[in-house]
C-alpha cells in the first residue's frame, strides 16, 4: 500500500473548509428605527426571523464541527517528535543499567533468606524494571492513529445516538409551528448528523491508510482487511504494541552495536554495553509474556463468560417460545441474534488461542537466544567477538518480527464483523488492557 500523501490530504481539507466572507458594514439602527420595526412586524416576519436564526445556528454548528475535525486531524497528522530516539535512549538506558546490576547479583544471592534480599525478591525487582523497560519501549507516534480512530468512532456513536433522539422527538413534532421544532426541522437535523457520520467515516479510512503505511516502516505489512481485523479485536492492540517494541529494540540495538564497536580496546565498557543488550532482549521477552497473560488470564475468560451467557439466554428463549408461540417472530429474531453472538464468540476464542500460541512460540525461541547471550556476556572478553554477536542477534530480531502477525481470519460476513466489534468493546470496557 502506498503511503498516504499527507500534503494532498491537508490541501483537500483546506479546500473544503468554509471560508469567511466579508460583510458590508451597516449603520447601527436608531431607537426610532427599532420602534418602527417592532410595530410593523407580522407573523410572517417573525417566522422569517426565526428561520434565519435557525439557519445561522446550523451554519455555526457546521463550521464548529468542521473546525473541530480540522484541528483534530492536524493534531494526529502533526510532525513526529523530532528526537524520539534520543528521548527513548535517555529514559531506557538507566533502567537497563539498573536491571543489569540486579541480574549480575542474582546468582550470588541465596535462594531464600529470612532477612535481606534473596533470589526471589531480586527477581521480583528485575521483573518490575523489565516492565518499566517495556513501557518505555512501547511508546511510538503510531499510537496516535489508534487514539484518533477510537475518538472518531466515539463521535460517530454519539451522533447516532443524537439521530435516534431526533427520530424519537420527530414522532410528536408538529408539521408547522412558529415556536417549536417541526418534522422538517428534525429531518434536517437528522440529515446533518448523517452527513457528519459519513465525513468521520471518510476520515477514519484516511487514517487507516496512513496507519498501515507507517506500520510498514516497522516491518509489519498489513492489508486493509488485516488492519480492520486488528482494530476490531482486543488482542490487535497487543500485537501492534509488540511490533512497536520490536522496532524500538532494533533501534536501540543498532546504537549499542555502534557503542560496542567504538569502545575499541576498552573491554569492560564493551562487555557492559553487551550486558545492556542482553537485558534489552529480556525486556522483549517480557513483552511476549504480557501478551500471553492478557489473552490467557483476561480475554479468554471474558469471551467464555459472554458465550455462556448467550447460550443461557438462548435456552431461555427456546422455553419462552414454547410458552408464548404468539411471540414467535420476536423470539426467533432473538434466537438469531444470540446464535450470531455465540458463533462470533467461538471464532474470537479460536483467534485468541491462535495468537497466544504464535506469541508463545516466538517467546520460547527468544528465551533460548537470551540464555546463550547471557552466557556469552559472562565469558567473552574480546570486543570484536561481542560486536559480531550483537549483529547476529539483531538479525534474529528481524526474523522474529516478521513472524509476529500470523495469518488473520477474514470476516465471514458483515454481521460477524459487527459482532466482533461489540465483543471487543466489552473486553476493552473491563480495563484489563
Amino acid at each position: 500500500m502506498n503511503k498516504l500523501n499527507l500534503t494532498y490530504f491537508l490541501c483537500v481539507l483546506l479546500a473544503v473548509h468554509p471560508c469567511s466572507t466579508a460583510e458590508t458594514a451597516e449603520p447601527a439602527p436608531t431607537a426610532q428605527d427599532a420602534d418602527a420595526s417592532s410595530r410593523s412586524k407580522s407573523p410572517v416576519d417573525g417566522w422569517l426571523q426565526r428561520s434565519r436564526e435557525t439557519a445561522d445556528e446550523w451554519w455555526r454548528d457546521s463550521q464548529d464541527a468542521m473546525d473541530a475535525a480540522w484541528d483534530s486531524t492536524r493534531e494526529y497528522l502533526g510532525p513526529r517528535q523530532p528526537d524520539h530516539f534520543g528521548q527513548l535512549w535517555d529514559e531506557l538506558v538507566p533502567t537497563l543499567e539498573e536491571t543489569l546490576v540486579l541480574e549480575e547479583r542474582q546468582a550470588e544471592l541465596p535462594e531464600h533468606a529470612w532477612f535481606g534480599r534473596d533470589q526471589r525478591s531480586n527477581q521480583e525487582a528485575i521483573d518490575r524494571l523489565l516492565d518499566e523497560a517495556v513501557a518505555i519501549l512501547s511508546t511510538s507516534h503510531l499510537q496516535r492513529y489508534r487514539d484518533r480512530i477510537r475518538a472518531l468512532q466515539s463521535e460517530i456513536a454519539a451522533f447516532r445516538q443524537e439521530i435516534a433522539d431526533y427520530r424519537r422527538r420527530r414522532v410528536s413534532a408538529p408539521e408547522k409551528s412558529l415556536v417549536e421544532k417541526t418534522v422538517t426541522d428534525y429531518d434536517r437535523a437528522i440529515d446533518a448528523r448523517e452527513d457528519d457520520i459519513e465525513r468521520l467515516k471518510r476520515e477514519i479510512v484516511e487514517i487507516k491508510r496512513a496507519f498501515a503505511a507507517d506500520m510498514q516502516t516497522i516491518g509489519l505489512e498489513i492489508s486493509d482487511e488485516q488492519m480492520d481485523f486488528l482494530l476490531s479485536t482486543v488482542v490487535g492492540d497487543n500485537l501492534i504494541d509488540l511490533g512497536i517494541v520490536f522496532d524500538n529494540v532494533k533501534a536501540v540495538t543498532l546504537q549499542i552495536e555502534q557503542l560496542v564497536e567504538d569502545s575499541g580496546e576498552d573491554m569492560e565498557t564493551a562487555r557492559r554495553y553487551y550486558g545492556m543488550y542482553v537485558v534489552l532482549l529480556k525486556s522483549l521477552g517480557q513483552m511476549h509474556t504480557h501478551v500471553e497473560r492478557a489473552i490467557e488470564e483476561h480475554y479468554l475468560p471474558q469471551i467464555d463468560a459472554i458465550i455462556d451467557r448467550a447460550r443461557t439466554l438462548s435456552n431461555e428463549t427456546y422455553e419462552l417460545l414454547k410458552i408464548s408461540p404468539e411471540k414467535k417472530d420476536l423470539l426467533r429474531a432473538n434466537l438469531d441474534a444470540q446464535a450470531i453472538t455465540i458463533e462470533a464468540g467461538q471464532l474470537y476464542r479460536e483467534y485468541l488461542i491462535e495468537q497466544a500460541q504464535q506469541v508463545a512460540d516466538a517467546r520460547l525461541e527468544l528465551e533460548h537466544d537470551i540464555a546463550a547471550a547471557w552466557n556469552t556476556y559472562e565469558t567473552v572478553r574480546v570486543s570484536g567477538e561481542l560486536l559480531g554477536l550483537v549483529k547476529s542477534s539483531r538479525r534474529l530480531l528481524d526474523s522474529l518480527a516478521n513472524r509476529q502477525i500470523p495469518p488473520l481470519r477474514p470476516f465471514q460476513n458483515l454481521e460477524l464483523r459487527r459482532e466482533f466489534q461489540k465483543l471487543t468493546a466489552q473486553l476493552r470496557s473491563t480495563g484489563t488492557e
